[in-house]
């Protein structure tokens, strides 16, 4: 899978609106599909990452703490949440845990 840094100069958002109000990704000009990956400023420590489809979220979708652990995971399709959204703390434990199945519709809580 392809995976790009934000600012990648072959990254572009396109004005084409999706159902949910944002834009879509091209990457040289076709739609993006991989992870977009982000670093805190002045950093090599990655402070998110993203995956796409077709230039929209369709994925996993993580962000983590500057010490490198994961801070939030959750996986997206079309603007909505499927599967699991789960939070941790600084030190690594897991905070926050829903389920959500394969539509968007909010299952239960586990944490």
């Amino acid at each position: 899978m392809l995976r790009i840094e934000y600012n990648d100069t072959n990254l572009t958002l396109a004005d084409k609106p999706t159902n949910w109000g944002s834009g879509v990704y091209l990457y040289n000009n076709e739609y993006f599909t991989g992870v977009i990956y982000y670093y805190y400023p002045n950093t090599t420590q990655i402070s998110a990452e993203y995956e796409y489809k077709n230039g929209v979220f369709d994925g996993r979708q993580a962000e983590y703490w500057p010490n490198g652990k994961i801070k939030g995971e959750y996986f997206e399709k079309y603007g909505a949440f499927y599967d699991s959204v789960k939070q941790w703390n600084e030190q690594g434990v897991l905070i926050s845990h829903q389920e959500y199945d394969n539509i968007g519709n909010y299952i239960r809580t586990l944490i």
